[in-house]
C-alpha cells in the first residue's frame, strides 16, 4: 500500500468513525458525576496572591474535571498522538515547565499577547496554532512518554479524547480529522482571565532546543 493510499484510507475511516464517535461521547457524558473537587479548586485559584499560584491551581483543577472521563476516554499512557500536534501555552507556564525541567524557556520567535476583556474570541486566537513549519514532537515527549507530566499545562490536561480508541486522533500528511475532545471552554477561558496580558506561544518555540522523540 502506497503512502498517499494509507493517508486516503485513514482520513476515510475518519469521517465514517466521527457520527458513530460523537454518540459515543454523548452517552459517555450523559452517565458521567462532576467532580466537586474542580469547582473548590477553581475557587483556590482566584484567590491565589499571584498569576503564577493561579495557573498551578487551575492546572489541578483541570485536572479533576478531566478526571471522571478519564475512564471512559480513549487516552492511555504511552498514547502520544496529542504531543505532535500544535500546544499553545502562556508564558507562565513556560516558566513553570522550566523550573521543573531545569530548562529555562526562550524568547519566542512569535507569540500573542491578549487583550484584557477576555471572550471566546479571544479563547478562538489562543487556539489557532502558532508554530511556523512541521510540528515537531513537543519537546518534553520521550520514548513516547511525558517528563513534565504532573507539570503539564493546561491544552494538555484537557484534551481527552471521548471516543472508544485513538482512531480520530491518527495522524497522516495533509490530513486533520475532527476528535470528540470534551469541552473545556470555561476551564480555559478561567485560564485567560488568571493570567491576562501575559504571552502565549507554541510549546516549541519557548523550548526550541529541546527535542522531543
Amino acid at each position: 500500500m502506497t503512502s498517499a493510499t494509507a493517508t486516503s484510507d485513514l482520513a476515510q475511516q475518519q469521517r465514517d468513525r466521527l457520527p458513530l464517535a460523537m454518540q459515543r461521547a454523548q452517552t459517555k457524558l450523559a452517565g458521567l458525576a462532576d467532580d466537586g473537587a474542580a469547582k473548590s479548586l477553581l475557587k483556590a485559584s482566584q484567590k491565589a496572591a499571584t498569576a503564577a499560584r493561579r495557573v498551578v491551581w487551575l492546572q489541578r483543577a483541570a485536572s479533576a474535571w478531566a478526571r471522571p472521563m478519564e475512564a471512559v476516554s480513549a487516552c492511555r499512557s504511552g498514547c502520544s498522538h496529542c504531543c505532535h500536534i500544535p500546544v499553545t501555552i502562556s508564558l507562565i507556564e513556560a516558566q513553570l515547565l522550566g523550573r521543573a525541567s531545569g530548562r529555562m524557556p526562550s524568547e519566542p520567535r512569535r507569540s500573542i499577547r491578549l487583550a484584557d476583556a477576555v471572550s471566546v474570541e479571544s479563547l478562538a486566537l489562543m487556539e489557532r496554532p502558532l508554530h511556523e513549519g512541521p510540528v515537531a514532537p513537543c519537546p518534553f515527549l520521550h520514548s513516547g512518554r511525558c517528563t513534565v507530566y504532573e507539570q503539564r499545562p493546561m491544552a494538555c490536561r484537557t484534551l481527552l479524547n471521548l471516543d472508544d480508541d485513538d482512531l480520530l486522533c491518527r495522524h497522516a500528511d495533509g490530513v486533520q480529522a475532527d476528535v470528540t475532545y470534551a469541552d473545556a471552554t470555561k476551564l480555559k477561558l478561567f485560564a485567560l482571565m488568571a493570567q491576562a496580558g501575559t504571552r502565549y506561544a507554541d510549546i516549541r518555540d519557548f523550548f526550541p532546543d529541546a527535542q522531543g522523540a
